[in-house]
């Protein structure tokens, strides 16, 4: 008789076991590809929230570790973990009745200046993964994972925005993408991971009841033109300094017009493809839920087959893992159909 299937949760405060692990009643992790910090919500409820009142009591801006272990998943005597992260503590409620409590964690340096202060700064001749690795030491983390590409920018202006938000901002422009970790950072170009295996293969049996697909034509592009500024022509008229370069990527008949600032034609193309292969991702897109599989992470390929014309390779852009009740571990999933980028 085969063993039946459970769910153990490991919650770590600051380092150690508090008492939290045993009284969790419910753990959602949301696992985001990139632009959006990862997020924990644990839930704690019934007759042990006394604990919250009269023994431990957690706080904000603290460590909180959180893994779950899959025991008898795939078969007996299995116990699978997966760790979910390292996560600062920012938001506590009390509720009831019945008495409840519910921890929130995000996967950012959330008590620093990361998320908080507007800074201005210029930087010259630089790489991006020069400016990644100069936040990393200024937020005391641990590694930078870096799998992109390294062009010189000429100029940058950090103009009164937060670290986060310009390195989000600037990862963006030149066609990278960022996950923030509390004590890493990952900058990636997805082309590099779109055309990797696949994980996971599901057809419509696997789904729960709420899936859905999606095809549009709206808002996406066949191409771009941009403008810049570059030095006059030798045959200027004496006083004109600078001329306007429009440059074109792809074609139409759907162009995308962008009004932004670049240095020089090889930035302006960077960033005009960035943009137009970042609109081209909601051209198909597939969200369901499904029984939890813990290899199903943010940045992973999956296929769906059997389903006709929603058939094909997807690129997951986000995953929340849900565990309720000591047995119950279901997730959503959110993604965009593979595509040939420019």
């Amino acid at each position: 008789m085969a063993k039946a299937r459970y769910v153990e949760c490991s919650v770590l405060y600051d380092g150690q076991e508090a008492g939290l692990s045993a009284r969790l009643m419910s753990l959602n992790y949301t696992d985001n590809s990139s632009g959006v910090s990862d997020e924990i919500v644990l839930t704690f409820e019934g007759r042990d929230a006394d604990w919250l009142r009269n023994d431990f009591v957690p706080e904000k801006e603290h460590d909180l570790d959180v893994t779950f272990f899959l025991n008898n998943w795939l078969k007996d005597g299995d116990r699978l973990p997966y760790h979910c992260g390292n996560f600062t503590l920012d938001d506590l409620t009390y509720s009831g009745s019945p008495r409840q409590c519910v921890i929130r964690g995000v996967s950012v340096p959330a008590a620093q200046s990361f998320q908080t202060d507007p800074l201005s700064k210029t930087w010259k001749q630089v790489t991006l993964r020069q400016i990644a690795e100069e936040m990393m030491v200024k937020y005391s983390m641990a590694d930078l994972y870096y799998w992109a590409g390294e062009p010189v920018i000429e100029t940058v202006e950090q103009d009164k925005q937060t670290d986060s938000q310009f390195l989000y901002d600037i990862c963006e422009k030149q066609g990278n993408f960022l996950k923030i970790y509390k004590k890493a950072l990952v900058i990636f170009d997805k082309a590099l991971y779109e055309p990797r295996g696949i994980t996971g293969y599901f057809t419509e049996t696997d789904f729960d009841e709420s899936w859905s697909w999606n095809s549009t034509l709206n808002g996406t592009y066949t191409g771009a033109t941009i403008s810049y500024t570059g030095p006059k022509p030798e045959k200027r008229k004496k006083g004109v300094k600078q001329q306007v370069i429009e440059v074109t990527v792809g074609e139409g008949p759907r162009l995308l017009h962008l009004n932004e600032k670049a240095e020089n034609e090889g930035e302006a193309q960077r960033i005009a493809k960035a943009r137009i292969n970042a609109e081209n991702e909601k051209a198909v897109t597939l969200t369901f839920s499904a029984m939890g599989n813990p290899n199903i992470v943010a940045t992973c390929n999956i296929e769906v087959i059997g389903m006709g014309r929603c058939n094909g390779k997807y690129f997951v852009d986000k995953v929340t893992h849900r565990i309720t009740g000591g047995n119950q571990y279901t997730m959503d999933v959110s993604g965009y159909r593979i595509f040939d980028r420019l």
